[in-house]
This record gives structure tokens, sequence and C-alpha cells, in this order.
């Protein structure tokens, strides 16, 4: 039997958006390895700030934007959000080249980019639905393959790229996938849009604001997947995101070395997802818990590989750093592929677009509250204990969502348990 993934692409329209938006994924993977090498190098721990901006610019559009993003056609609302970033990452591009780039520049771009990312992201992925009616999980695990095989590609390519051109040109490349993915979306046609769309005389603004609370309250397992996946995203941002690059600029291992860390990591994510599209297990809540345990014992590891191999042969580090992060890969995989397939499976879909603007605000306000200590835990503990320690806070959270009644409760297809007969 072929893969579902083969018999996805077979419909034209899925291979045009798959295709565009994997180019789009790649663009801003360079933006992104690039630019907290960068910042990495011009503030040193400072460079988690850069992160705490993007997650304030996150966290208020999650909170604010979800009201009106509801009134715009789905279709309408992602081409425009690429083709102004695509504007806005070209202006950064022009304003560096004149004045020269600087870290509040840096910053500003990082936070505008992201904040349209996270008013997008809700809106796409509570669509897919409608792209393959009959095969939500495999549809889900084929686009978020796209993400997977840039997170795997982009670090390899930043390093090359920056041995060819000067590192704000990373932002020159973002700016043309951008127009990409746009391009793509536009050519899906109607297939976008939801069959409902909610009147602008709708429920006042605070109702509106409060969807996603109402549909998580009434769904469960929800919440204890909302918390769990907002504790892992601060660590996973301090301890991963910050600390790792910071590592090794610190240790003058080069950015060559991260992009083997970090692309390992990705790569195992690529590899995976396919895999576990074909498994269905008995507990798929629980499983969903297993990948977040996953990534926080690896993270720990990561930082107990960074403390043991200190002052070791540099090939030794990337080598053990590579190890665990593989692992780090293959748990967000599980995680990433068994959460967009619970929020589809239990929620319509525009209380999914809510809900995950909801899990957006969980996630960003822990990633802001950590990066934003991230100046202080970094010079206090180190890079190396600081991912030791976030992965460790990762880890509690995975298993206490894991040990949680819903995780124990739920069955196949997150389906709740039938009443014996009396």
């Amino acid at each position: 039997m072929a893969h579902p993934y083969a018999d996805l692409l077979k419909d034209r329209d899925v291979r045009v958006l798959w295709s565009g938006l994997s180019l789009s994924a790649v663009g801003s993977e360079l933006f992104r390895v690039g630019a907290i090498w960068l910042a990495a190098e011009m503030a040193g721990a400072n460079a988690s700030l850069m992160v705490t901006a993007q997650a304030a610019a996150m966290l208020a559009v999650s909170l604010l934007a979800g009201p009106l993003i509801e009134m715009v056609p789905r279709r309408t609302f992602l081409v425009a959000g690429e083709i102004v970033s695509a504007v806005g990452a070209g202006l950064v591009v022009l304003a560096g080249l004149t004045w020269g780039l600087s870290l509040p520049m840096l910053v500003a771009s990082s936070a505008a980019l992201s904040a349209i990312g996270v008013m997008a992201r809700p809106v796409f992925l509570s669509s897919l639905p409608r792209v393959a009616p009959a095969k939500v999980r495999e549809v889900n695990g084929l686009f978020d393959s796209s993400v997977r095989i840039a997170q795997a590609a982009g670090p390899f390519l930043a390093a090359l790229a920056l041995k060819l051109m000067a590192p704000i040109h990373l932002l020159s490349v973002n700016a043309v996938t951008f127009l990409a993915s746009a391009l793509a979306v536009a050519m899906m046609g109607r297939r976008l849009e939801s069959e409902t769309r909610a009147p602008a005389a709708g429920p006042g603004v605070l109702r509106r604001l409060a969807r996603g609370v109402h549909a998580a309250s009434a769904c469960p397992g929800v919440w204890s997947v909302l918390i769990a996946t907002g504790v892992r995203g601060g660590g996973y941002a301090l301890g991963y995101t910050v600390a790792v690059p910071l590592l090794f600029v610190q240790g003058g291992v080069g950015l060559p070395g991260l992009a083997i860390v970090m692309g390992v990591g990705a790569t195992t994510e690529i590899v995976s997802t396919p895999l576990l599209v074909l498994t269905h297990p008995k507990r798929p809540l629980r499983r969903l818990f297993q990948g977040y345990v996953m990534i926080g014992a690896s993270l720990t590891a990561m930082g107990a590989v960074a403390i043991a191999l200190a002052g070791a042969p540099t090939v030794w580090l990337v080598a053990g750093l590579a190890a665990a992060a593989a692992l780090v890969g293959v748990g967000n995989s599980i995680a990433t592929l068994q959460i967009t397939t619970f929020f589809a499976t239990r929620l319509s879909s525009d209380d999914y677009a809510a809900v995950l603007r909801l899990r957006m605000v969980t996630i960003i306000g822990s990633m802001m509250a950590a990066t934003a200590a991230g100046p202080w835990i970094l010079r206090a503990l180190g890079p190396a204990n600081t991912i030791l320690v976030c992965g460790l806070v990762a880890t509690i959270a995975g298993l206490a969502g894991m040990l949680g009644g819903p995780s124990r409760r739920l069955g196949p297809g997150f389906a709740e348990p039938v009443p014996k007969p009396q």
C-alpha cells in the first residue's frame, strides 16, 4: 500500500500548497538560525531578550487579534500576511545595508515576523481539515513535515550561505520565500475557507476573546495539554533556542557545529513523523505527553553532556549533543502530531483555531517569562547548567500530564470510553 502522503500529493492543490509552504519554512529557518547567532555574537547572554521581544509580540497578537482575524476570509488573510512579511523582511535588509545591522533592528524585525506568523498559524492549521476531510491526521503530518524538513535543512543552509553572502542576506532569501508561500495559498482558491464565518456583528469582543477558553473547558484533556505545552515551551525556548547557541558561541565551536546539532534534531523529526503517522496508539493522549517527557529528558541529557565534556575535543561535544538532539527531534514529532490530531478530532474548525491561539498564548507567555529571566539565569548557571535545568522542568510537566485522568481515559481516536451496560 502507498504511504498516505503519496495519496495526498496526487492532489495538485495539495502539492502546490505543500511546496510553497515548505520553501517559506526554509526561508524562515535561515532567518531564525542567522538571527540568534548574530544576536549571540553582538549581545552574549542578552541575546535571550530577542526571543523575549518575539514572545511579547506574539502574545499581544494572540490575545488581541483573534476576533479581527475571524472576520477576514482565511485565504485573504493568509496571502496578505505572507506579502506583508515579505515587504517587512525586505525593508530590514534595505535599512541594514544603508545604516548597518544592529541588535535593535534585528529584534524589531524578528518580533514583527513572529507576530504575523503566530496570527497565521492557527488559521492555516484549522483550515487543513478542509483540504482532506477524510485524512485529517495524515494531512497534518504532511504539512508538519514541511516544517521539519526546513528545520533540518535550515541550519546547514545558513552555515553554507554565510560563506557566500553577508548574514543580512538571509533576510533577503526569507523575503523571497514569503512571496512563494503567498502564491501557493492564493492558488488554492476557496478550498481553505470555512463553511461558516463568524459575523462581524456577532458576540462582543470579550466573549470572542474567551472563545478558546470556553472551547478548552468543554473538551476533557485540553487544559492539561495547554499547561504542559506552556511549561515545555519556556524550557525549550531558553534551554534549546538560546542556551545551546550561546554554548557554541562562548566555546568558539562555530556555526557549523551548531548546524550539525540542530540539523540532526530536525532530521529525526522528518524521519519519525511519516512513521508515526502509521501508528495508532491505544492511549493517544498519553502518547502526546510521552513526547513531552522525551523532549525534556533529552534536553536534560544535552546539558549533562555539555557539563561532562567541558574542555573535551570539539568533535566529542558536537557528537554528544547531536545524539541527544536526535531524541529531542523524535519527541517533538510525537507531541506535535498527536496535539494537532487531538484538537482537529475533538473541536470544530473555528473552536480549533481559537484553542490554537490559546495554546500559543500559553507557550508564548512561558517563553517570554523564561527568556526575560534568561540573562540572569545564564550568567548564574552558565549555558550547560541552564540546558539541564530547563530539561528537568519540561520532563516534570510531561510526566504530570501523562499520569492525569484524560491521558488514562481517552482511547483510540481520542474517544471517551463507552460506558458498560448496567
